[in-house]
């Protein structure tokens, strides 16, 4: 990365705000690059197949792969962090970065990226279809182990990062060396919801993703385009098995690995 230089028009703090991004990416590299991972983020709407391809890939990558998504940092009902759903809706808005401790997750992962991935304690990646023990898990005390599986190989470790809101925070790209985004049409995205069950009743209606999910979905993809580079934009609509080839190819080429 070519370090960046600042004009003064754009002011002392944007200035520094610039400096500090290009700081950080450059200690994310070297963290990186000393304990062998590698870092793939997989967002996209709700109901786009993240967890699908997330799976696919645990099960076939061969080497140390480990999963870490958003719903792990969930925040309870209780929490006084979460937004308030809009009119006439009731409860909470779910579906905004105020719900999930970022500061937790970013915490997390620059934990596993400063550690070899021969000392991570995992559990099996089956876990993760298990949507209930899943949310909010990462907050509990103590943390329960990581969901992935080890391998020995001389490829470097993998990193599986997933969560519709996972480009919107500012740290999140930045440790990313492949980003791919599912998109959706807003009637296929309702249509996938309502195949789901989710651990709070009132997201369930169609009230609610009309209202508070999708509204929600386009004001932060706008943001995230905007802000964020290089990122990979996958349509929803196409077969998993399509998706996952190709997102397996790109990972394996970027690992310097044989895809035959």
């Amino acid at each position: 990365m070519q370090k960046p230089t600042f004009k003064f028009k754009y002011g002392f703090q944007r200035n520094m705000a610039l400096l500090n991004l290009y700081t950080l990416h450059e200690e994310l590299q070297a963290k990186t690059s000393s304990s062998g991972w590698r870092v793939v983020g997989l967002s996209g709407a709700t109901g786009g197949g993240k967890t699908t391809l997330a799976n696919q890939l645990l099960a076939s990558l061969p080497t140390t792969t480990l999963y870490l998504t958003q719903d792990e940092y969930i925040l309870p009902d209780h929490s006084n962090a979460h937004l308030k759903a809009p009119e006439p809706l009731k409860g909470y808005n779910k579906d905004s970065l105020a719900s999930i401790d970022m500061t937790k997750m970013i915490a997390d992962i620059k934990q596993i990226l400063a550690t070899d991935g021969r000392d991570i304690n995992f559990v099996d990646y089956d876990e993760i279809h298990n949507r209930s023990k899943i949310i909010g898990s990462a907050l509990n005390i103590p943390r329960p182990p990581f969901i992935g599986h080890k391998e020995k190989s001389h490829l470097s470790s993998v990193l599986l990062l997933d969560g519709f809101l996972l480009f919107n925070h500012p740290e999140v790209p930045q440790f990313c060396d492949l980003l791919y985004f599912i998109t959706l049409t807003k009637e296929q995205c309702l249509e996938r919801r309502k195949m789901r069950v989710f651990t709070n009743v009132s997201m369930n209606s169609e009230q609610y993703f009309e209202l508070c999910a999708w509204p929600q979905y386009e004001q932060h993809f706008t943001q995230m385009c905007n802000t964020v580079n290089n990122i990979h934009f996958i349509n929803g609509a196409s077969q998993p098995h399509i998706t996952y080839e190709r997102v397996f190819k790109d990972i394996m080429h970027m690992l310097g690995g044989d895809t035959c």
